[in-house]
């Protein structure tokens, strides 16, 4: 291709209805192709630029120039030329990118686009939303000069903790890409406790269980046996005290109005949960769940016999649920969305096109994408793209 035929045009001054039409008209007239173009609009200031192949084309590219300054004077535009080479034609069809959103302020702008200048990620385009009460910016990089993107992603994460922001970083393809289906794990998840340490209490053996549940952290044993064992010390208690927890069960904040949202707007939403189906049943049918998988407490004659039935809710398991149900409802992976919490979840979060971490422990931040802060779920529909209207709509119509 001709290196002189490759032109950039920049187009800049007050917006207003028809600028595009009119200059996509003469270039049309000219034969010239438009091998990338941009616009963005701020406070009725434009700008847009085209990136133009004009070897189709048999005039001059002063032509083509004289043309579009004459229209762009007629609507006080100013405009801007610039010869490209090939290599950078070469640059632009190749770029890495992602969506980059968070939910900080100034200070949090300066720190994350200062990460990306350091990792060499461009940043190529900026806009702010707000969602109830909240702002967020969202960026959209290239990452094509990163030599790492596991540290890039490392670092962003861990100043959004600096900062007690909540951010999320997604491939531009899975973010396109309506999202279908959403599982969420359950204990401090959609409910603010641990249904385990509250049974623990009743059965007068917290201390015990806490026990167990921090050499599971330490990695004394895997999550399995930690359960088993926790689960046989709860032998003997009744159904009625599992029925008193189940009634005192606290949703997090925002899990009505999300779950709401969503449901009207005809997302399939599932528990996937380590945690136990006596209550995990109860949040399905409350909060209109479509399904739920989690451990089966083992009862006769109206006590738990401190044993589980069935194979154990552990963290492949929970991976194999994520993907058995993209498979059987036909829907792709990236449409798929994970929020959890803990080491149990991470390797469904590692499957899921937006996975994300509600106000959870470090360790999941290699594998999620977004972070969110306690109290903070309703910054998924701003992720998801859902605006106020449409949640205003779908609380308007819940009976």
């Amino acid at each position: 291709m001709d290196e002189k035929k490759l032109l950039m045009v920049t187009v800049s001054g007050p917006d207003r209805p028809g600028i595009t039409a009119t200059l996509t008209r003469v270039l049309a007239e000219h034969r010239a192709e438009i091998v990338d173009i941009e616009q963005a609009s701020l406070q009725n200031l434009l700008g847009l630029y085209f990136l133009l192949d004009l070897s189709g084309s048999g005039e001059s590219q002063d032509s083509v120039i004289k043309d579009l300054l004459f229209e762009a004077s007629q609507m006080h535009l100013t405009l801007q030329f610039r010869l490209f080479a090939p290599e950078e034609i070469q640059s632009v069809n190749q770029r890495n990118l992602f969506v980059l959103t968070h939910f900080g302020g100034t200070e949090a702008m300066a720190v994350l686009s200062k990460i990306l200048a350091e990792e060499k990620v461009n940043i190529e385009r900026i806009g702010t939303a707000s969602h109830h009460g909240a702002r967020s910016m969202e960026m959209v990089i290239n990452a094509n000069g990163v030599s790492s993107l596991g540290r890039l992603k490392e670092r962003i994460m861990r100043e959004s903790r600096n900062l007690g922001i909540d951010l999320a970083l997604q491939k531009m393809e899975a973010y396109r890409k309506n999202k279908r289906l959403i599982f969420f794990d359950m204990d401090s998840t959609l409910i603010d406790m641990e249904v385990i340490d509250e049974m623990a209490r009743r059965a007068d053996v917290y201390r015990e269980v806490s026990r167990i549940t921090e050499k599971a952290m330490r990695g004394d044993f895997d999550f399995e046996e930690s359960l088993r064992q926790r689960v046989a010390l709860l032998k003997g208690l009744n159904v009625e005290a599992l029925a008193e927890i189940r009634e005192e069960m606290r949703l997090s904040e925002g899990v009505e109005e999300l779950v709401t949202t969503v449901k009207w707007l005809g997302y399939r939403l599932g528990i996937v949960t380590g945690g136990f189906d006596y209550f995990a049943d109860h949040l399905k049918d409350k909060l209109g769940f479509d399904f739920v998988h989690a451990n089966i407490l083992e009862v006769k004659d109206g006590a738990l016999t401190g044993r589980v039935s069935g194979g154990i809710v552990d963290a492949s398991r929970k991976a194999q649920i994520v993907n058995q149900a993209s498979c059987d409802m036909g829907i792709l992976l990236d449409q798929i969305v994970v929020v959890g919490d803990g080491a149990n979840d991470a390797l469904m979060l590692g499957q899921a096109g937006l996975s994300i971490a509600y106000n959870a422990k470090k360790a999941l931040d290699r594998v999620a994408s977004a972070a969110l802060g306690k109290s903070r779920l309703t910054h998924i529909l701003h992720l998801l793209g859902i605006t106020e209207e449409d949640i205003s709509e779908a609380l308007s119509c819940k009976p």
